[in-house]
């Protein structure tokens, strides 16, 4: 992967990160978004390393934000790498 592709993962990481800030949109960004950020990278061929750093970066987020939970944020993040994944291999099968 690009130095880029590492950049803006760890971007979009990082703003789901500040948007697990308001847990009102807590579930709907924990379930949906990976689903279409890997959805997302599988169309524009990206490696799945990227929507897999995504995740990552906003899994290790979320337990840093909410620190009290952590066998549950850490089963979050591994369930959000697992969506993200799973979206970018549907995603692959569709062009952009």
């Amino acid at each position: 992967m690009t130095q880029r592709l590492w950049l803006t993962a760890v971007g979009l990481g990082l703003l789901v990160t500040a948007v697990f800030w308001l847990d009102v949109l807590f579930l709907t960004v924990a379930l949906l978004g990976p689903l279409l950020w890997g959805a997302f990278a599988g169309a524009e061929k990206l490696p799945w390393k990227w929507p897999v750093t995504v995740s990552l970066i906003a899994g290790l987020g979320a337990l840093a934000v909410h620190h009290e939970d952590v066998a549950f944020h850490l089963a979050l993040m591994f369930t959000l790498i697992a969506i993200g994944w799973s979206g970018w291999s549907i995603g692959r099968r569709f062009p952009a």
